[in-house]
């Protein structure tokens, strides 16, 4: 079933947020050692942690089809998060983290960076499933931090 792009996709959302959240959660708690405060869906940002006494935001992602390890490999110049979420960066600055479902590496980037007019697009989506215009910010690839979840 299609739906319009830039719209909230509940299949996507099955698929994803769970797994993304689990990924995620094991590698900030055990890896980077935080502390989760909040995971639960609450339609605001998806973990919220706290570290050395300062609380961090997190919004995840997972994208499937272009596998990536590192900035090396990444087949695109930039990065695209989506537009939609401003409205979480206006609640709470917060890092975006995208999620490679193929090797469970990640990119990330912080709101403040990519909510930048300069990176602002309206693109036209013209897939199977997603249709119509959506805005992405569209971030160079070098102003993101490219990591393993699995180390």
């Amino acid at each position: 079933m299609g739906y319009g792009a830039g719209k909230f996709s509940q299949e996507s959302y099955d698929k994803n947020d769970e797994l993304a959240k689990e990924i995620f959660i094991k590698y900030i708690t055990t890896i980077k050692e935080h502390k989760i405060i909040n995971s639960e869906e609450n339609y605001d940002h998806d973990v919220i942690t706290e570290k050395d006494g300062k609380t961090f935001y997190f919004e995840l992602e997972m994208k499937r089809n272009y596998p990536w390890t590192s900035r090396d490999d990444f087949k695109f110049d930039s990065v695209s998060f989506l537009g939609r979420k401003l409205r979480l960066h206006n609640k709470h600055k917060f890092k975006y983290i995208i999620i490679c479902a193929e090797t469970l590496c990640a990119v990330g980037c912080d709101s403040n960076i990519i909510y930048n007019d300069n990176y602002k697009q309206n693109i036209n989506i013209n897939k199977y499933d997603r249709k119509g215009f959506d805005t992405l910010y569209r971030v160079p690839s070098d102003l993101c931090k490219f990591f393993n979840l699995n180390t």
